[in-house]
């Protein structure tokens, strides 16, 4: 808050925010509303006209006119007085335009390791749920709670993250299909801010689609819930969710867009998988992993060049095959991973051609039967 001065007899309060996050903890909780707060050493009374200068992180300027309705309630800051905002169609237009500019995030930034407090039972793990059903934040909330979670719900992305900044919790369990701002953009924002990157991030959801999944985990998605699953399968598999992050370590020089892609194979095919990597002409090495069996598929502007692991089969090809009709195990692709020495003694083959040949051999298989 800065000084006040008078524009014709109405006192004018100068607003700052010190950070973009502070701005848009103010817009989540009251801006958009029609309300704020002002941190007055003497309360002024119910009734009494204001005019506000705020200043906004894209440094653009708007009066406000308002005037005060309530004292501070409890929790507030002493002195704080509550106004009502007569906010006209343009001036939230403005501050609508610089939310969202401030949410905005081509690339997520990477996680971190999480504390090790984090690696330990269910009691005392805090959730933010997040969800524009009512039902579902009392009835999934109710249940975590009573399974020893300490559990606080928004109704969309954000409200959420509003909540997230000024107390960070320990996973994220959120809708995608939301009002205000919806579970892609939330992900987007929340990777985007270094005190929020390394905080798990879960969907539930009833997208089943691989191209969805996909761009979840492209922003940064830890694991995907399908709304009907019981909460003790949830318990379940956020310790999971949380267990895998803590073992995260991201060296600095992979910081920025050479961030990975990890997830689940019973969310995303690895047909699927090969096919968007081969789109987007990525090189790196895609890990996959199912019980003890693991393979690395060396990749060069979206084709295969090696494959390493999984000896089951002596020819390459034949290897991937056998990864092509797994339907369960995990999969992490780390960009721009130098390839290996031995990669020149093996064929370098476009995926396509390998999708398009197990294809084929499982409709020759299908016609046998």
């Amino acid at each position: 808050m800065g000084h006040s001065f008078s524009t014709m007899g109405v006192p004018t309060y100068s607003v700052r925010f010190e950070t973009q996050d502070d701005f848009l903890v103010e817009y989540a909780d009251r801006l958009r509303h029609g309300q704020a707060l002002l941190p007055l050493a003497k309360p002024l009374p119910p009734g009494t006209p204001v005019r506000l200068k705020v200043e906004l992180p894209d440094r653009r300027v708007l009066y406000l006119l308002g005037s005060v309705i309530a004292p501070a309630r409890r929790g507030q800051s002493d002195g704080a007085t509550q106004v009502r905002l007569a906010l006209t169609d343009e001036q939230r237009s403005v501050l609508e335009s610089c939310v969202q500019g401030l949410t905005r995030a081509d690339e997520p930034v990477p996680s971190i390791q999480l504390d090790d407090d984090l690696d330990r039972d269910p009691t005392g793990v805090s959730v933010l749920l997040v969800d524009d059903s009512v039902s579902m934040r009392i009835e999934l909330g109710d249940a975590l709670r009573e399974r020893g979670l300490r559990v606080r719900v928004a109704e969309n992305g954000l409200v959420a993250l509003s909540a997230a900044l000024k107390r960070p919790p320990d996973v994220i369990l959120t809708d995608v299909e939301m009002p205000e701002m919806d579970g892609w953009t939330f992900v987007r924002t929340v990777r985007a801010r270094p005190s929020l990157g390394q905080i798990p991030i879960v969907f539930l959801t009833r997208l089943s689609d691989d191209l969805s999944r996909l761009k979840g985990y492209r922003l940064g998605v830890d694991d995907y819930l399908p709304k009907t699953m019981p909460p003790e399968e949830i318990i379940a598999r956020l310790q999971g969710v949380l267990a895998r992050r803590r073992q995260v370590e991201v060296p600095a020089e992979t910081s920025g867009g050479n961030r990975g892609l990890r997830g689940r194979l019973e969310h995303v095919r690895l047909g699927s998988l090969l096919a968007f990597l081969e789109s987007e002409r990525r090189s790196g090495a895609l890990q996959l992993a199912r019980g003890g069996d693991s393979c690395t598929l060396h990749l060069d502007k979206g084709t295969l060049e090696m494959v390493e692991g999984l000896g089951h089969f002596e020819h390459p090809h034949d290897r991937v095959f056998q990864m092509l009709s797994w339907t369960e195990g995990e999969f992490e692709f780390m960009a721009d991973t130098p390839l290996p020495a031995a990669a020149s003694e093996q064929p370098t083959t476009p995926l396509t051609y390998l999708l398009m040949e197990h294809a084929r051999r499982e409709d020759e298989a299908k016609a046998v039967m």
